[in-house]
């Protein structure tokens, strides 16, 4: 039937429509219906160039048509077929297809339904356009969509095109919320000299885009369209037409505001730090100076050392001390200020320390024997103490010198003594006791001539002859008697010179002013409160022996030949003055022995006056000579 209206169908339509079916479709198929179902599908000559199979290919294979269309398709095209066979007119469908050289196709699929006069579908026909240029040419647009999006509108920058007057064309979100617009449509149209607070600045700004054509990272202030200051960053580019006019600006607009205002801040804080270090700076110098200073005016030396012996550090004293400077000490081994075999031995100290944890020498006073620059030795106390364990160590040297001397001086005055004690007893008491020997022998002789039976006339004779002889010998043996006694009582007073009396001190003190005044060239005056009172033992016998070395200095060196002692006492101080109109002490005081044995005396009655608690001076007299004077308080009377 259906071959039979074609027949019928006059040749002038026919080619009609044969050449509109060519027009809008690169090939067409044709599917015969009865009664709802297909009976045969007719492949136009053009499928081949499409799909690459011919129609005889389609004719063998009734599933081929199906089976080229990619799966995912599938669906819209039996969805397309159902419709059509339903009575249905379908809309074009648009799917791919898998040419037989493996190609991948879009098609454009438009089915035109032939029904017969009871409107029985009888036919269609399948007009197919490769449109594969179009989709990817749709692809490509929707890419350079998406990428224009990706690259303009989601831009972080604030993107924008304007005209030469600063009308606004087209803005990416970022722009807009930049400069505190609502929206894209509200930024556009407006201007961007408003955004400029100086009318100047825009037509400065133009000229510049003229003459440069680029501007890269140009740095302004500007303002939100709210008033808000910014701070931005912008790189704006020229478009020029073919006579070198400017026709359009692009703009990369970064808001550098935050990143200024933390820059601010951080160079605040940089120059806050900064004047804290340098005020800490200056703190630690002054700490250090003062710590310096400290050390400095420090009489013992102070040197400190790292776990290999090496100098760090040292203070004043110890240049005085040991004679080497500051250069010569510092990162040399401390075994540089011992003599051997101390210096052999410092180094192993360490190390047996370091290895053992057991100190030898550490936390502890030791005496030992230190080294000048110039060779000589003298005695040191050190005191050695780890600073908190960091290998660190710290000496305090001490020169002991004068206090070696004063002990050598101490038994020195020990030995003269017991020499002058002996030499009393034989020179003096000795001679005396050897006189009163004769004496009394001589009274023996006299008793012995004097016979057993005495008559009158010989006791007659005797009072009258011997007797008065008798009575001389007697007498002279008693006043020897008393002489050796006064003797022995000064020279006793010389071993103990102060007893346990309110007064003992000025009875000690008045006996040694009468004994010097025995010396034939010297005169000796003792004068006292009589309100000089001391209880303390201790402390009197102190001030005796002060008296004491310093009335023989002025016999021994000084050539005196007027000497005063003077006692006397307040509610505050007890004081002893001893003047003499000697010549004095002399200003080299190492000149010759004598000096020295006198420089010692002075320093012996100046530690024994520290040891009673009080100050000792010494001066030139008022009428030459020397004048040494040591006050004690009271209050370190009582409190004894």
């Amino acid at each position: 039937m259906v071959e039979k209206q074609h027949r019928q169908m006059q040749p002038a339509v026919e080619s009609r429509y044969h050449q509109l079916r060519d027009a809008v479709a690169d090939y067409h198929y044709h599917v015969l219906l009865d009664e709802g179902q297909v009976v045969e599908k007719q492949h136009g000559p053009k499928c081949a160039a499409i799909t690459g199979y011919r129609p005889e290919e389609y004719a063998a294979n009734h599933r081929l048509w199906i089976d080229l269309v990619l799966e995912d398709d599938r669906s819209d095209i039996e969805r397309q077929i159902e419709q059509v066979l339903s009575g249905q007119q379908p809309k074009p469908s648009e799917f791919r297809i898998r040419r037989k050289d493996g190609q991948l196709r879009w098609l454009r699929k438009l089915i035109i339904p032939y029904y017969d006069a009871d409107g029985q579908l009888t036919a269609y026909d399948a007009l197919l356009r490769d449109i594969t240029e179009t989709k990817l040419a749709q692809q490509s647009l929707r890419q350079s969509e998406e990428n224009y999006r990706l690259l303009f509108d989601d831009d972080l920058t604030g993107d924008y095109l304007a005209t030469p007057d600063g009308e606004i064309l087209l803005c990416n979100r970022a722009f807009v919320d930049m400069f505190g617009f609502v929206s894209q449509q509200q930024a556009v149209g407006s201007s961007l000299q408003d955004f400029y607070s100086d009318p100047y600045s825009w037509t400065a700004f133009i000229e510049r885009i003229r003459v440069m054509g680029t501007l890269d990272r140009f740095e302004r202030i500007t303002r939100r369209n709210d008033g808000i200051t910014l701070h931005v960053v912008e790189t704006v580019i020229g478009t020029f037409d073919e006579q070198g006019n400017l026709i359009r600006l692009k703009g990369y607009v970064f808001d550098d505001t935050h990143s200024r205002v933390e820059n601010a801040k951080l160079r605040q804080r940089t120059i806050d730090l900064e004047e804290a270090v340098q005020q800490r700076t200056r703190e630690i110098r002054a700490e250090r100076s003062h710590l310096e200073a400290i050390l400095d005016s420090a009489l013992d030396a102070i040197i400190s050392i790292d776990s290999q012996g090496v100098i760090q550090t040292i203070n004043r004293s110890t240049e005085r001390l040991f004679g080497y400077t500051r250069n010569e000490m510092i990162n040399q081994n401390v075994s540089m200020l011992m003599p051997a075999p101390y210096s052999e031995e410092h180094d192993s100290y360490i190390k047996r320390y370091l290895q053992t944890g057991k100190p030898r020498i550490l936390d502890s006073v030791r005496e030992l024997v230190g080294r000048r620059k110039d060779g000589s030795t003298f005695p040191i106390e050190i005191s050695i103490t780890e600073v908190d364990h960091l290998q660190v160590f710290t000496g305090i040297v001490h020169d002991i010198s004068e206090r070696k001397q004063l002990q050598a001086h101490v038994l020195q005055i020990a030995e003269d003594e017991q020499r002058r004690i002996g030499q009393e007893l034989h020179d003096g008491i000795g001679q005396e006791l050897t006189g009163l020997a004769l004496f009394a022998g001589t009274l023996v002789e006299l008793l012995d001539a004097i016979p057993e039976e005495s008559t009158e006339e010989t006791a007659r004779h005797l009072q009258t002859a011997e007797f008065s002889r008798l009575r001389a010998l007697a007498a002279r043996i008693s006043s020897l008697l008393n002489e050796t006694n006064v003797h022995v009582r000064r020279l006793a007073h010389g071993v103990m010179p102060v007893q346990i009396e309110p007064r003992g001190l000025q009875a000690a003190l008045a006996e040694l002013s009468a004994s010097i005044n025995t010396h034939p060239r010297v005169t000796c005056r003792f004068e006292s409160s009589a309100s000089v009172v001391l209880a303390d033992n201790a402390t009197a016998t102190h001030l005796y022996r002060i008296a004491q070395e310093a009335t023989s200095n002025s016999l021994r060196h000084s050539q005196a030949t007027e000497i005063s002692i003077i006692l006397e006492g307040d509610e505050d101080y007890v004081v002893l003055e001893v003047n003499d109109n000697g010549i004095g002490i002399r200003p080299d005081k190492d000149r010759d022995q004598s000096n020295r044995e006198m420089g010692m005396g002075l320093r012996t009655m100046q530690y024994r006056c520290g040891v009673a608690g009080g100050t000792f001076h010494i001066e030139a007299g008022p009428s030459g000579g020397a004048s040494i004077r040591c006050l004690v308080p009271t209050k370190l009377l009582k409190e004894s």
